[in-house]
């Protein structure tokens, strides 16, 4: 870019607004001479915060405005939270890198914060507060006893509901990049609760075919276990084709070198069973086939879910 100056679509809530200065920094830091400007806007998502998302379209609801913007020519880049993407981006863009990722875990706040009463500990009959369905049938699997009440809006809108709630359930990345751990009671483990697939990653998405220089910027910032963990996520996604109306999830690391894990869950609605499934695949993430080593592993977590129907 002539002028140096890199124009990056952002959603204006707080947290989006907290992600996209930390990817632009990020950008920046490894590209001398190069800095941005936030093109912030609301999309669909942000606006309608009456209903849940799978009443009016699913996870593309918070990303169309920005890659409209793309397609306009009024940004470069856009930033995202993975988890808050489509398993699989349309034809015109591109996922091109991702930041390393933060904590993937869900966490627990009750009343009293730090101080509160743990999940584990909760009375029969209390109220807990949470906007996903992948969530309510993994903490039903640990507590039928409590209720579960949809809520929806940004972090502070959430942890609001306490007033009126027992507690609510997070994810961990935004709390932490908000400044808000402090709050938490505890944090759930990935084997307790999985977590959202791309739950974590901070996602730059552009046009299909970006010039020659932002493709150079962009591949310096990109952390190349957290990319191939993200292919790996979201293929498995696509091969169930799932959106956040499912209760369906996809998690994996880096177990030891060259080794990727994927676990899967998947909520079986005709037999009411929550399935579960993994996979451990030899990868390397810096290898010119990473990306299709990740996809074949999320699609193999996949097929043997399917297996299970």
């Amino acid at each position: 870019m002539a002028d140096f100056k890199l124009r990056v679509a952002t959603r204006k809530s707080a947290l989006a607004l907290a992600q996209t200065t930390m990817a632009a920094d990020a950008i920046v830091a490894v590209n001398p001479g190069l800095t941005y400007e936030l093109v912030s806007m609301t999309t669909e998502g942000d606006r309608r915060l009456d209903k849940s998302l799978a009443s009016f379209g699913g996870k593309g609801v918070f990303i169309k405005e920005l890659e409209v913007a793309l397609l306009e020519g009024r940004a470069d880049i856009a930033v995202h939270s993975l988890k808050d993407m489509p398993a699989e981006v349309l034809p015109e863009f591109k996922l091109a890198a991702v930041l390393k990722r933060e904590d993937p875990r869900d966490a627990f706040i009750a009343r009293g914060g730090a101080a509160g009463t743990k999940f584990m500990d909760l009375p029969a009959g209390a109220r807990v507060g949470t906007g996903s369905i992948r969530r309510v049938v993994q903490l039903k699997a640990l507590r039928p006893d409590l209720e579960y009440v949809p809520i929806r809006g940004n972090i502070q809108t959430r942890l609001g509901k306490l007033a009126e709630l027992d507690a609510v359930v997070l994810a961990a990345a935004g709390l932490k990049r908000m400044g808000l751990a402090d709050q938490v009671t505890e944090y759930f483990s990935t084997e307790q609760i999985l977590p959202a697939s791309g739950q974590g990653i901070l996602a730059i998405e552009t046009l299909c075919s970006p010039s020659d220089e932002l493709a150079g910027q962009l591949a310096r910032v990109n952390d190349a276990e957290s990319y191939a963990i993200a292919v790996a996520e979201m293929a498995y996604l696509k091969a169930l084709n799932a959106g956040c109306q499912f209760p369906v999830a996809s998690f994996a690391e880096f177990s030891d070198a060259g080794t990727l894990a994927l676990r899967g869950i998947y909520w079986d609605e005709s037999s009411k069973r929550l399935l579960r499934v993994q996979v451990s695949r030899p990868l390397d993430a810096r290898a010119a086939d990473s990306v299709a080593q990740a996809r074949a592993a999320g699609f193999a977590l996949a097929q043997k879910i399917r297996e299970q129907f």
